[in-house]
């Protein structure tokens, strides 16, 4: 009996909690705040002009992923999802679709405010 109660309460001694991962440092600069590398920052609310092919559109949750070529001074080229900031303006386009947009840099993130096909034989 006293064998099983030792046992017992071995076996409850409590473990050592594992380490915490550092917490960041406030004057560290969020991830990506800097932007992508060989890009200067965003500038806030100023519009970016960008063309690319739409590859999908999902209107239900209000965004479009484009494949775009670089936007200059916001990223290098890359497939992305981006969301719009009025809805109607993935009813103009189609998956497949070469289109020019204006992404706008928030705070809260990028949006299109700008979405529509490019013209046809357009030069790139």
């Amino acid at each position: 009996m006293v064998i099983a109660i030792a046992l017992l309460i071995g076996s409850c001694q409590r473990s050592n909690p594992p380490a915490a991962s550092p917490a960041p440092r406030a004057d560290s600069p969020p991830a990506g705040a800097n932007g992508p590398a060989g890009f200067p920052p965003a500038v806030m609310n100023k519009p970016y002009p960008g063309t690319g092919v739409v590859v999908q559109i999902n209107r239900q949750e209000g965004w479009i992923e484009i494949n775009h070529e670089e936007i200059k001074d916001l990223m290098p080229a890359m497939q992305m999802e981006f969301w719009v900031r009025d809805e109607s303006l993935l009813d103009q386009v189609k998956a497949g679709d070469r289109v020019d947009f204006t992404v706008l840099e928030t705070t809260g993130g990028e949006y299109l405010t700008e979405l529509k096909r490019s013209a046809p034989g357009a030069a790139r």
